[in-house]
């Protein structure tokens, strides 16, 4: 770390510490925006929040930070068959508290004040203080303990600032932790207007607006937002991109399909996408890399190249290195790429030359072989 960079305090499992100190480079400083990108101002009816202080394109850099806090979202506890399933509960969340109290108090005084001056809206469930807060206020954490899968493998985050962004239903931000540097970035995730409040998503938002309003009650407010007001209109276009899941390489073997199918649905769909302000969902990335691969299926490098280029802002995404060799239209990564032409160099049995190819592609990005060999998506 540098010095003076925040301290992060963590309450982790056996092997969490171990993810980190394992990886290569770590840890490194953090990255911030070269100029200012939001404020922090109260509002009239949501309390504090997050405003841009310039204009902000898609994949402009907001802010990064620190977590005051890393926690488990829950501590080994003995179930007891003598006390109720309430009472069991009411144990395991004291435990979590006590064990957050060891954490808290090894916090400086001014990582102390910002996390207690974070929104409470557990405080009639019975958590404690802090569980409160992080229950509140937390963004997930993954992939940090070993072999373990699913809420147990989890832990929670407290930021200062980004923990301060009100929610939305077609948030206009993105978080994304990045390892080496034990840190959040906030992104734009579509172009921003000044002086514009900056949101994030609470719950999933790619159900119907009475699902994501159920899922809020925990926090304590019902969601104002336009798809929430427009119900009608919103739910019926969310419930269609949900529903869409870009296959290629079915597409490239399906000689019932026009050759240019593919290409119209997903530019349909990202058109419902930036309607419903869902920039930020992984099925967004999803099409736009299927546009890219269409095109190279095509033969087309020049439109290959504007949507690697889109994939390319794409800031908040895992983002392939080989992207980066494809912004070129006149790349010789084109020729080599095993899609290149697909859809119009296939034989009479709607099998292209380099099959063996793409069958290894497909599997890759979750197919399953069928007779004779076809790939299909699972």
């Amino acid at each position: 770390m540098e010095p003076g960079e925040p301290v992060t305090e963590c309450f982790f499992f056996p092997g969490s510490k171990e993810v980190f100190m394992n990886l290569r480079g770590f840890p490194q400083p953090m990255v911030h925006p070269s100029t200012p990108a939001f404020r922090m101002a109260a509002t009239p009816d949501k309390g504090t929040a997050l405003f841009s202080t310039r204009k902000l394109k898609a994949g402009d850099h907001i802010l990064t930070e620190r977590p005051l806090f890393v926690g488990a979202r829950g501590a080994p506890t003995q179930y007891h068959a003598n006390l109720t399933r309430e009472q069991n509960t009411q144990h395991a969340l004291n435990t979590l508290e006590q064990h957050f109290e060891v954490s808290f108090k090894r916090m400086s005084t001014e990582s102390k004040a910002a996390f207690m001056a974070l929104a409470n809206s557990h405080k009639e469930d019975g958590s404690g203080p802090l569980v409160g807060v992080v229950r509140t206020n937390a963004l997930a954490l993954d992939d940090l303990r070993p072999g373990v899968k699913g809420d147990i493998g989890l832990y929670s985050a407290v930021c200062k600032d980004i923990s301060r962004l009100n929610h939305s239903c077609s948030p206009n931000t993105s978080a994304r932790f990045d390892m080496l540097s034990f840190s959040y970035q906030l992104f734009a995730v579509r172009d921003i207007a000044k002086s514009e409040e900056l949101t994030y998503q609470y719950t999933p938002i790619n159900c119907s607006a009475a699902e994501r309003n159920k899922a809020l009650v925990p926090y304590g407010f019902v969601c104002a937002c336009t798809a929430c007001t427009n119900a009608s209109t919103s739910d019926p276009r969310r419930a269609a991109i949900e529903a869409f899941r870009p296959v290629v390489t079915e597409w490239v073997y399906d000689n019932a399909l026009a050759d240019d199918w593919l290409l119209i649905k997903c530019r349909e769909h990202l058109e419902l996408i930036m309607l419903e302000g869902m920039e930020q969902m992984p099925l967004h990335f999803d099409v736009v890399e299927a546009l890219m691969e269409t095109c190279i299926c095509l033969g087309d490098a020049q439109g290959a190249s504007e949507w690697a280029a889109k994939l390319e802002s794409f800031m908040w995404e895992d983002v392939r290195a080989d992207v980066k060799t494809l912004l070129d239209p006149a790349s010789a990564a084109y020729q080599k790429h095993p899609l290149w032409r697909a859809r119009l160099d296939r034989g009479p049995y709607g099998l292209h030359k380099s099959f063996n190819s793409l069958a290894e592609l497909a599997l890759k990005n979750g197919g399953a072989l069928g007779p004779w060999g076809m790939v299909f998506p699972c």
